[in-house]
């Protein structure tokens, strides 16, 4: 009994030491790592009360660039989330390090999560500047869905926690990568089907709006995947392996950087009106309610 009070009193003790560590004084909340297999606790970085965003946190890049937030270049409303990663922007927590994976970063988790047997839309505006630059060998990754409790094995030699969907830049082309997953939970065979939603060059110097609608209820699973209200993917039935839970991911992510003939380019981009809801008009935008 003494020994059960002791370890209560610790317990205590330790929680409100860490509660104090987030530099607002507010308390740490259980949060998602970097690789999707666990949780951790981490302060919020980008919640303001009464804005509407969506609260989430920084994944592994510490940066004082990577990432903020803005007025000069907005959706709707006055502010909106300006990313930036730079070649060697790489970083690690005590589970996972980018920098070992061969991996930049600049992203941020959503603590909201959805499950399966949901019906979730997901919605974002992307901001690509003129002057943006892509790798022809490697995928930059500007919005994902992931996973937690999901399959894992090895990609390129490297530990792989795949995701659901990546919406990526490539070349010319921004596509969407739908993870078609077999094999085993502890050795899983990933492949992407791909979806071409845009051109690049179409979307520099401009916002352009995403929407992605997964529907898991009744056991099935459809994804749709919208451009400017325009639907540019869909696929049904392809869901072979069940998490505990999804999470949205949005940013600048790309992996295996070292299949670039040399550093990565530097890349910008803004991201706004970041929404979740249970229907396409509850994602829609919005002036008159803006995500600030």
């Amino acid at each position: 009994m003494k020994k059960i009070l002791l370890f209560f009193i610790l317990s205590v003790i330790s929680i409100q030491g860490f509660a104090a560590s987030c530099a607002d004084g507010n308390e740490p909340i259980k949060a998602v790592s970097a690789d999707g297999s666990y949780y951790e606790y981490k302060c919020q970085e980008n919640s303001r009360p009464n804005t509407g965003r969506l609260s989430g946190f920084r994944s592994l890049s510490t940066t004082s660039y990577g990432y903020k937030i803005v007025n000069d270049i907005v959706r709707a409303g006055k502010e909106a989330q300006r990313f930036e990663v730079r070649p060697g922007d790489c970083g690690e927590d005590q589970a996972w390090s980018d920098c070992n994976n061969n991996r930049e970063r600049s992203e941020i988790s959503l603590e909201n999560h959805f499950f399966p047997g949901d019906n979730q839309w997901i919605a974002f505006s992307v901001f690509i500047p003129d002057n943006f630059k892509t790798s022809n060998s490697v995928s930059t990754t500007i919005g994902q869905i992931h996973q937690i409790g999901g399959p894992s094995g090895i990609a390129g030699s490297l530990p792989s926690f795949p995701p659901l969907i990546q919406l990526e830049a490539k070349g010319n082309n921004y596509r969407a990568c739908i993870h078609i997953l077999s094999g085993s939970d502890n050795n899983v065979v990933d492949e992407c089907k791909y979806y071409n939603l845009s051109a690049i060059s179409d979307m520099q110097g401009q916002w352009t709006d995403i929407q992605i609608h997964f529907d898991t209820t009744n056991n099935k699973s459809l994804i749709e995947v919208y451009l400017n209200n325009e639907r540019k993917a869909l696929l049904r039935e392809f869901v072979n392996f069940w998490p505990k839970s999804y999470y949205i991911k949005y940013g600048i992510y790309r992996s295996f950087v070292s299949q670039h003939s040399g550093p990565m380019p530097t890349q910008v981009v803004w991201i706004d009106e970041v929404k979740m809801g249970k229907n396409q008009e509850l994602v829609a935008i919005n002036k008159a309610t803006p995500v600030d």
